[in-house]
């Protein structure tokens, strides 16, 4: 049973609680507030759907969705999650307006969550600077956060937050003061930075010393956007490295290693303060940074490098952090070269790492190793067993790594061994990786000239296996080897044969296929080398039914011209030492001119020896024969050079055949004539051969192709036009023609006039086109000319209509006929709002990645110039700004405004003011 007084209290006519009474009951059954559900997820699960429900007291919104509420429904709706997103930002838009400073905070709250999906929420700027100006630090750090992640340079409402941030920073509660370093560090600005740095910086003095660490850190941002601010702020900022704080000396140590990485030099005198941190410190972040510092400080000061020797190395026993570890043996082996004990202790420390498990820590020693490749190669290959084994590993990053300290450790005498190695390696690589292979291989081998390869039938073979390698990109590469080798190298040149023929016989190697991507491109040098040193080719048969084998119609139009003039030269030869096995060759004072003469006039010298004929034998008339045969499809390609070498060789076989029949040993002399000519060797030429060649005197290569090159280009304007006015033609057959520069004519700018002409024409021209083409026009555009018409036929006198002015072109469009820049118009429709407006980018190539608006080395750039220990000079000083003010600056004045118009309820002053006035009035009464 009840109490009276519950009973009473139960049926009041208003149906409110007192808070005295409800203080006194005792209520065990009832849930605490922390189990009962809000009212907003009360209202988002009843009515989902609805609009909401607005009370007519305080207009608050009832049932709204909380951010809660909205990622439960973002998650619950995985097929229609665009639809659910775009009607969260409709109600989104419909709260924001509202008047109530909870609806409000809990809009914002949910359009900067959408905001860090994709969606933008630049739209709601305005309503986040309201937001920020509340005096409840509740709901000003919804509005801090949202401008965090929303504002950025190019934001207009950044203007409005300078006097809004001077007041937080120096407010006495310290969390609007940390809210506002927090802001100002992400969305700083060089505008901000310059009217800001100096509230910053006086925070620097503050009592409390989480303020002093975040004015700190934010004084860095203020710095990279107004580099000025640097030299004033700097002796404080070296005296936060001696604060009673630890977290204070960690932010200043932070902001100063950041400062000295883009510019060590100038912060060498601080080695000292440094050095002392790093003996004192307790702290791993601390260490680590001084350790950084210290890595770009040791090359600049070599003997930094031996004070460091002793803390570095008691660091490298006794720590047990791998992070902290890899940056001091990153100091020690990227400037501390010098020091060869305690380069010893750090490749120590490195083995333990390279036998790791994880994959992160054997990178990171396989790239520490990189920096030893140079300066101690002998104590990296002291574990090349190790680096090695990771050319197999699993991750990609470590085998690229370890290649590269692969590359650096090759000598002559570990040549063959490692590239067997790696050889080996590229079957069970991946495509890019096995690429990487062979790329390193070549280089391997032709770095500095060949200086590691000492037998050079060894590398023949190994190229020959590289063009065999599937799917390889490097096919051009490998041929380029081959033909440079065999070109510099003359005593391999029979050996080069050998090894390259099975290629050019294995039909395989003609299919198209992706594994025989650029195989071609090899065989294309394959075929020119059998070609060219066709002397030691011993199976002629073989080798021409290679090259006339019809697969070859497969290949690239470059490489079957190759093809073709190859088998000219093989059957060349092959005569050739048909006729030089009968009778001994003669011996030609000069053969190659006398060859040339025979394939003019076939006219030989008399002082010339002559040699008794060798008719043809019947193998080589049948190999001839096969030879016609087969290149019958060349000489009718579609690619002109196989068509014209096709061509060629075909008539060169039925000229000698038809001197043959017609005297024996006639075709045979014709081909040797043919051998003659293609024996002549071909030297190799360095690429900067032709900067050696001197021009000639008489070479004028700077000098003008015509002196009259300037009045061959003249503007039609001066030359006139059938469309000109007789006035006018006459006004420039009165003037003479000026001939002007190409320059002149191409940057010349409109008059007014003919701006104003070509204006009046264009409006002409669109006028008649309207008459004529009235129907294609949208409504309203189309002029009424038939109504008009027919007022005229009804009225007798009637006067006529002034005509509208035309309407002002538009500014893009006048900066276009003047021959200006034209600026973009502006699109109409074009930044309406739609359901689709806030859907996220696609992520397609790299649009999708994040890419900085202002790269950190542009930001530092401007650092660069200020050097921070240079006495100030007249001016520089830092503006004395007061921690706390002892008046409040935006306190309303008496009989004016209200100062802050930012904040909820401030247009209603003139209200208070009024009911203020009222009262005096009555009471005066």
């Amino acid at each position: 049973p009840r109490s009276g007084r519950g009973h009473r209290h139960s049926r009041g006519s208003s149906g409110t609680c007192h808070a005295g009474r409800m203080s006194k009951m005792s209520l065990p059954d009832l849930p605490s507030m922390k189990d009962m559900p809000s009212l907003s997820s009360i209202g988002s699960s009843a009515a989902e759907g609805a609009k909401g429900v607005y009370t007519a007291a305080n207009n608050v919104k009832l049932f709204q969705k909380n951010l809660r509420d909205m990622i439960t429904g973002i998650r619950a709706a995985k097929d229609k999650q665009k639809d659910y997103m775009n009607k969260c930002l409709q109600d989104i838009r419909a709260e924001v307006v509202s008047s109530d400073i909870r609806t409000k905070a809990v809009a914002i709250e949910k359009a900067t969550y959408l905001h860090s999906l994709g969606y933008n929420m630049n739209w709601a700027s305005f309503h986040v600077v309201e937001l920020m100006s509340t005096d409840n630090v509740k709901y000003k750090r919804v509005g801090y956060l949202a401008a965090t992640q929303s504002f950025g340079d190019d934001t207009d409402v950044v203007l409005l937050i300078p006097n809004l941030l001077k007041k937080d920073l120096a407010s006495p509660n310290p969390a609007e003061a940390a809210l506002a370093i927090a802001c100002l560090g992400n969305i700083v600005t060089p505008e901000l930075s310059q009217t800001l740095v100096a509230d910053v910086y006086s925070l620097l003095n503050n009592h409390k010393p989480d303020l002093r660490r975040r004015a700190c850190l934010c004084l860095y941002k203020c710095f990279l956007r107004y580099p000025e601010a640097l030299r004033p702020s700097f002796a404080r900022l070296t005296e936060c490295l001696e604060d009673d704080d630890q977290g204070v000396v960690q932010a200043a140590v932070t902001v100063l290693s950041e400062l000295a990485m883009h510019n060590p030099k100038t912060y060498l005198p601080l080695a000292p303060k440094f050095y002392k941190l790093l003996t004192t410190s307790s702290s791993n972040w601390m260490t680590i940074k001084l350790v950084k510092v210290f890595g770009v400080l040791t090359p600049l000061e070599p003997r930094l490098a031996k004070k460091l020797v002793g803390p570095l190395g008691e660091i490298l026993e006794t720590t047990s952090a791998k992070s902290l570890l890899y940056e001091c043996i990153r100091t020690i082996v990227a400037g501390m070269t010098s020091q060869e004990k305690i380069v010893r202790q750090a490749v120590d420390k490195l083995k333990d790492m390279l036998n790791d498990t994880d994959p992160n820590i054997k990178f990171l020693a396989l790239h520490a190793l990189t920096f030893l490749l140079e300066s101690h190669p002998r104590i990296v290959a002291e574990h090349k067993g190790n680096i090695y084994g990771c050319i197999e590993h699993e991750d990609s990053n470590i085998q690229y790594c370890a290649l590269k300290i692969v590359r650096g450790l090759v000598t002559k005498k570990t040549l063959m061994d490692t590239t067997a190695l790696l050889v080996g390696a590229m079957g069970k690589s991946e495509q890019r990786f096995r690429d990487e292979l062979v790329w390193s291989v070549i280089h391997i081998c032709m770095n500095d000239r060949y200086a590691l390869v000492t037998d050079f039938v060894w590398y023949l073979t190994v190229l020959a296996d590289l063009v065999r390698v599937p799917s390889s990109s490097h096919g051009g590469l490998v041929g380029d080897q081959l033909v440079d080798i065999c070109l510099r190298v003359e005593v391999v040149r029979e050996s080069a044969v050998a090894i390259l023929k099975p290629l050019l016989l294995d039909p395989s190697l003609l299919e198209r296929s992706e594994s025989n991507a650029t195989v071609p491109e090899a065989l294309k040098a394959i075929a020119w080398i059998v070609g060219e040193y066709a002397q030691y080719v011993a199976d002629h048969d073989a080798v021409i039914a290679a090259l006339s084998h019809p697969n070859v119609a497969n290949l690239p139009a470059p490489v079957q011209a190759v093809y073709v003039q190859s088998l000219l030269k093989v059957y060349a030869s092959a005569v050739s030492m048909h006729a030089g096995s009968v009778r001994p060759a003669p011996k030609m004072p000069a053969p190659v001119l006398a060859a040339h003469e025979q394939l003019e006039g076939m006219y030989v010298d008399p002082e010339m020896p002559k040699s008794s004929p060798v008719p043809m034998s019947p193998s080589l008339h049948r190999l001839g024969e096969k030879i016609r045969t087969n290149v019958a499809p060349f000489c009718k390609s579609l690619h002109l050079e196989v068509r014209e070498r096709g061509c060629q060789l075909k008539t060169i076989l039925d000229m000698t055949f038809a001197a043959e029949a017609e005297t024996p040993g006639e075709g045979v002399a014709l081909m040797e004539a043919f051998a003659v000519v293609l024996s002549e060797e071909i030297q190799p030429v360095s690429l900067k051969a032709q900067r050696k060649v001197e021009p000639a005197p008489e070479l004028l290569l700077t000098a003008p192709l015509s002196k009259e090159w300037d009045g061959l280009l003249l503007s039609s304007d001066d030359e006139g036009s059938d469309d000109e006015a007789p006035d006018r033609k006459k006004k420039k057959k009165g003037k003479g023609k000026e001939d002007r520069s190409v320059t002149e004519l191409f940057t010349q700018k409109k008059s007014k006039e003919q701006i104003a002409r070509e204006e009046a024409e264009a409006r002409e021209m669109l006028q008649r086109h309207r008459e004529k083409m009235g129907q294609y026009y949208l409504g309203g555009e189309v002029p009424e000319v038939k109504e008009k018409k027919k007022k005229k036929k009804k009225g007798d006198a009637e006067a006529l209509p002034e005509p509208e002015p035309e309407p002002e072109l538009p500014l893009y469009m006048q900066q276009s006929m003047a021959g200006g820049k034209m600026a973009r118009p502006t699109i109409k429709g074009e930044d309406d709002s739609s359901d689709d407006e806030y859907a996220p980018k696609s992520k397609g190539g790299g649009s999708g990645k994040f890419k900085s608006k202002i790269d950190a080395a542009e930001l530092h750039a401007g650092l660069g110039t200020y050097d921070p220990l240079k006495p100030l000079g007249r001016g520089e000083e830092m503006p004395s700004v007061e921690a706390y003010p002892t008046f409040d600056p935006y306190a309303n004045e008496p009989g004016g405004p209200p100062t802050n118009a930012f904040a909820v309820g401030a247009y209603r002053g003139k209200d208070k003011k009024k009911k203020k006035d009222s009262k005096k009035k009555d009471s005066k009464k």
